[in-house]
Order: C-alpha cells, then sequence, then structure tokens
C-alpha cells in the first residue's frame, strides 16, 4: 500500500512536471509578437517583456473558465479523472504534436489534447465497469467545444476580411502621397501595441493544455485550491520565460519575413484574432487554436487585399487539423488500453 501511494504521488509530480513544460512551450511557440517586432517601434527586449507579462497576466487571471472545463466540466456526471488517465493524455498529445512538427504543420495542442481526453475516456468507461459510454461526457460542452474549432477560424477570415475594409474605406484609402501613408502607419506602429497586448492577454487565458491537468488533479482531490493556483502562477511565469528565451528566436525569425508587412496589417490581424479569442474564453470557456485562428486571419486579410491564397497549402492544413482530434483519440485510447493490459491501471 505503502509503495502504491508513493507511486501515486511520483505521477502527480511528473504530471505537474509536465504542465509547467508545457507552459513554457506556450510561450516559446508563441508567434504574437512578430508584427511588432517586424515593425521596430520597440527595442526587441520590450517587445518580449511586454508580450511575456500580457500571456502571464492572461493565464493568472482569466484562463479558470477554459481550464474547469477541459479539466472537469467536459466530463459526464461521476467521472473524474486518474492520473494514467492524465499521463495517456499528455503522451498522447506530445506524440501527435511532434509527429505533426515532422511534418512541417502547424498543429493544434488543444485539438492534440481534447481529441486524447476523448480517446481516454472512452476506453476508461468501455473497461471500468458501470459507465456507459454514451454518459461518459457531457456532449453539450464536448460539441461547443469542437463547433467552436470550426467557427473560430471561419470568423477570423470574415472578422478580418470586414475590418480591413471598413478601416481602408474609411482611414487607409484616404491617405494620398508617401509622407501621409508614412505617417499613418507609424500611428498603426503605435496602435500595434496595444494590439500585441491585447491579443497576447487572451492567448494565455484560452491556452488550457497546462492548465486544464492541474484543474484535473484538483478536481480529483490531488491538489488543494491554494495548490492549484499557486501552480498556475508558476506556469503563467514559465510561459513568460518560454517566450523571453526560447520564443525570441521563433519571433526574430517570423519577424525577418514580415519587414515588407505595413503596421496596419498586423494592427488588424492581431486585433481580429484577439476578440475572437476573448469571445470564446470568456463568454463561452470554450478552447480554441490560436494559430488556426490567426492563419484565418491573414488569409481574409489577403482576400481582402486581393492578394493570391495557396488553397493547396491551405488544404494540406485543413487535412491535418481535421485528423488531429480522431489521431489523437485513438493514440491516446490505445496507451490507456496498453496501461490497463499490463496492470499499471
Amino acid at each position: 500500500m505503502a509503495f502504491e501511494y508513493e507511486f501515486a504521488a511520483i505521477l502527480i509530480i511528473v504530471l505537474i512536471v509536465l504542465a509547467f513544460g508545457l507552459s513554457f512551450s506556450i510561450g516559446a511557440n508563441d508567434e504574437t509578437c512578430a508584427p511588432l517586432a517586424a515593425a521596430g517601434t520597440l527595442k526587441f527586449k520590450i517587445v518580449l517583456i511586454i508580450g511575456g507579462a500580457a500571456i502571464a497576466f492572461g493565464t493568472i487571471f482569466f484562463s479558470e473558465g477554459v481550464a474547469s472545463l477541459v479539466g472537469q466540466k467536459i466530463l459526464g456526471p461521476g467521472i473524474k479523472y486518474t492520473v494514467f488517465m492524465l499521463l495517456a493524455v499528455l503522451i498522447s498529445a506530445i506524440i501527435w504534436l511532434i509527429i505533426g512538427s515532422r511534418a512541417g504543420i502547424p498543429l493544434s495542442s488543444t485539438h492534440s489534447l481534447i481529441g486524447s481526453i476523448f480517446g481516454v475516456v472512452i476506453v476508461y468507461a468501455m473497461f471500468s465497469g458501470g459507465i456507459d459510454p454514451e454518459t461518459a461526457f457531457n456532449w453539450e460542452k464536448l460539441g461547443g467545444v469542437v463547433l467552436s474549432w470550426f467557427l473560430s477560424p471561419l470568423l477570423g477570415l470574415v472578422g478580418t476580411y470586414l475590418l480591413y475594409k471598413i478601416i481602408d474605406k474609411l482611414y487607409l484609402s484616404k491617405k494620398k502621397g508617401l509622407n501621409e501613408i508614412e505617417k499613418s502607419e507609424k500611428n498603426f506602429a503605435w496602435a500595434l501595441v496595444l494590439a500585441i497586448i491585447f491579443a497576447e492577454l487572451w492567448v494565455g487565458a484560452n491556452s488550457a493544455e497546462a492548465l486544464g491537468i492541474l484543474y484535473a488533479l484538483y478536481s480529483n482531490g490531488d491538489l488543494t485550491i491554494i495548490g492549484y493556483y499557486f501552480y498556475v502562477v508558476i506556469c503563467a511565469l514559465l510561459a513568460f520565460l518560454g517566450l523571453f528565451i526560447a520564443g525570441r528566436y521563433v519571433i526574430k525569425n517570423l519577424a525577418s519575413q514580415l519587414t515588407d508587412a505595413r503596421p496596419s496589417d498586423g494592427f488588424i490581424i492581431q486585433l481580429s484574432s484577439a476578440i475572437i479569442l476573448m469571445f470564446c474564453t470568456v463568454i463561452f470557456s470554450v478552447p480554441v487554436s490560436h494559430s488556426h485562428v490567426i492563419v484565418f486571419c491573414i488569409i481574409g486579410m489577403n482576400m481582402a487585399k486581393k492578394k493570391e491564397v495557396d488553397y493547396g497549402k491551405l488544404g494540406k492544413m485543413f487535412i491535418f487539423w481535421v485528423l488531429t482530434f480522431p489521431m489523437a483519440a485513438i493514440l491516446a485510447g490505445l496507451i490507456y488500453f496498453g496501461f490497463i493490459s499490463f496492470g499499471i491501471v
């Protein structure tokens, strides 16, 4: 009995450490600050500090709704995560994301995590006895999450398209001559600072991967409420450090490709994506993919400016996006079934 207790305690520590790692990776892979870095309005180190502080602030103060949905509310009545279920979820999500990275596709960690949860819970219900797989989930909540994955990118495309058209008609198109255009873009470069802060705030709030795991540990009694909030603060600090230490390379690389992009374009794209993330987080408490939203915002901008859209590349990305949920579910289910088969659970 003592050995089992110690083993369970070790697994909880492992899960917390993995949650910390996920938080660091959220900052390390966040590209939101790239347009601001490209604009050159502020020193690069200041850009990183602003972005990191905003993502940390959003994580601490606005993330609980999404975290509680992932960590408990998505499950059916009477079902709680076990540490082995959470371990299978994390292993599966990480493996699928690695596969996507090798393929050069920006997959969603949110889609991977929710898909993994689905697969693990179904296998748990089938082999635990007394649990009907049909009641293993809060299907209304799960359906809302999946629906948001399709609606949020579409809203990003349409919203960015309309926002550009409105700003262009009311302001941009009225600027004549190089001096007026340059002055206008300098003003947008400063407005972009506010848009980036707004966007990073909701990126932090909506990134539920790590906090969902912590909330699950709190929900099943492995963490106290004080412990949960303490670890949330640690995750926020790690997201800040991830952006400042490792994210600088992603941001700098992307910024070098955006030197010809206008600050007004970056402002419109970031504002549109931030509004969508805010509504998904505050109103609906559903985790969505920021990378998917921002990609479709860029497409909306290109369409509004009548630029060419690479539909072939977009189609490849769409296939991987659609496959993420079922493939992660199958992989996680197999991992958890392996735990059962070897008598680990």
